[in-house]
């Protein structure tokens, strides 16, 4: 683990949801979806990557995309300017793929919003004999998300220390804002400007450019959904070669885990050890439960279950997500775990040799829905749909469940418990075997 001091800030799309569902019950298909998507960040990489020359793409996780600056205090003001440029690329780039590149017409708009803190952080690459992922850990980080959250369309938002760092110029353009959701953060203010508010000297026409020969260099018709017949390996897959699956999508995220992050960074080296053992725990037990990682989303994990052949994901994805809620007390924290069940579609992307594992599809956002909204603290809540065929393959599993709503089911038992009431009635019915056998022995 390696200890840094820089500006995280987020580019996301908060209607990508909008785009892929809309285009998947019109077309059956997410390939406009997942080519623009591409082009978008992958644009926005390269050309962040020419303007500043310490600046790390993290990693793309879904409709959002994560980078930082390495740079001291004193050099925020210099730094910042970048991202302001960035800011306004992307703000112009989602324009002038709709405009200006046939195959997105289809398409509506990318909304984007981004925000942005600085401060110290750790950059924690996890790593085993099969996967490496990086992923920073920090106070920066995780307010820099929330920030990007709050943010209204084509807006950046920015910390306190951040604003105070900056030329009276630079500060010019930005308005306070008091919300009580930052609360949490040891925060009470931030501030945020309108994109077409911020000014630029550069000239985007070049990059712009690159982006529609970077656009052409795959058709769509190029884009492949073979159906799995073995389990989804990422490794083997790219924006032209994807997976169509039906099954599970899990995303479990750890609660009040932020406010655990002092704002001064003085628990930093703590927390990240902390982290680092959440998230392999997390990674284990969908391993270990016939899971397929997806990616880490903070102190989030998004794995993937899914049938194939004969097998079927249900019961696995279920038992992982308690017992990801079960292993997880052990350092102190809870969980909310999330689950859907329908079609699903995995690929690769990005500039950096297409390297950012990507799961699409309105199940992915029912999923997403049911950890974010609806789980509680060491609660797993799963889609009707997920339940009814539960009762038909385990009917013991399902009894954990109690309806939430109509179209949701929760349990906050345990998987110790499941296991209880599993053996119990197993051992009844080995009583009951016995005893048949023995009288229909006697009775010959």
């Amino acid at each position: 683990m390696k200890r840094n001091t820089g500006i995280h800030f987020y580019i996301n799309i908060p209607n990508f949801d909008d785009v892929v569902i809309t285009e998947e019950e019109h077309t059956g298909k997410v390939n406009h979806s997942i080519h623009a998507l591409d082009t978008f960040f992958s644009s926005i990489e390269q050309t962040s990557k020419n303007l500043v020359n310490n600046l790390t793409v993290e990693k793309v996780t879904g409709s959002r995309l994560h980078m930082y600056i390495e740079c001291d205090r004193g050099d925020i003001s210099v730094f910042f300017k970048n991202i302001m440029t960035i800011s306004l690329y992307t703000y112009h780039l989602s324009e002038y793929l709709i405009e200006e590149i046939g195959k997105y017409k289809i398409l509506v708009q990318f909304d984007i919003q981004v925000g942005a803190c600085f401060g110290l952080f750790y950059d924690f690459e996890f790593k085993n004999e099969e996967y490496t992922e990086l992923t920073t850990i920090g106070y920066a980080s995780n307010y820099a998300a929330k920030l990007q959250s709050i943010s209204g369309n084509s807006q950046l938002s920015i910390s306190e220390n951040i604003y105070q760092s900056l030329s009276k110029e630079q500060k010019n353009i930005f308005r306070e804002r008091h919300d009580k959701r930052i609360k949490k953060y040891d925060q009470e203010v931030y501030y945020y400007t309108k994109f077409e508010e911020i000014t630029s000297s550069d000239d985007f026409s070049q990059s712009f450019e690159r982006a529609k020969e970077y656009a052409n260099r795959l058709n769509l018709s190029d884009i492949e959904f073979s159906k799995a017949k073995i389990p989804v390996s990422y490794k083997h897959l790219s924006r032209s070669e994807c997976k169509e699956v039906e099954g599970i999508p899990l995303f479990a995220d750890v609660r009040d885990f932020t406010c655990q992050f002092d704002s001064d960074d003085t628990n930093l080296e703590e927390m990240t050890n902390k982290t680092q053992n959440i998230l392999t725990s997390m990674y284990s037990t969908i391993k270990n439960n016939n899971g397929i990682h997806v990616q880490f989303q903070g102190d989030r994990e998004l794995a993937l279950f899914h049938n194939y052949g004969s097998y079927s994901c249900i019961e696995k994805a279920v038992i992982s997500g308690l017992r990801i809620i079960e292993n997880i007390k052990e350092y102190g924290v809870c969980v909310g775990v999330g689950q859907a069940y329908g079609r699903l579609f995995a690929t690769r992307i990005g500039a950096r040799g297409e390297k950012d594992n990507i799961l699409l599809g309105k199940t992915v956002t029912q999923a997403d829905k049911n950890e974010d909204e609806k789980a509680d603290k060491n609660q797993l809540v799963i889609s009707k749909e997920i339940y009814e065929k539960l009762k038909l393959s385990n009917d013991t599993l399902a009894s954990l469940f109690t309806q939430k709503d109509e179209e949701t089911y929760y349990t906050s038992l345990t998987y110790s418990i499941f296991k209880t009431r599993f053996e119990k009635e197993q051992l009844l019915k080995d009583k009951r075997s016995e005893s048949y056998n023995g009288a229909w022995g006697q009775g010959c």
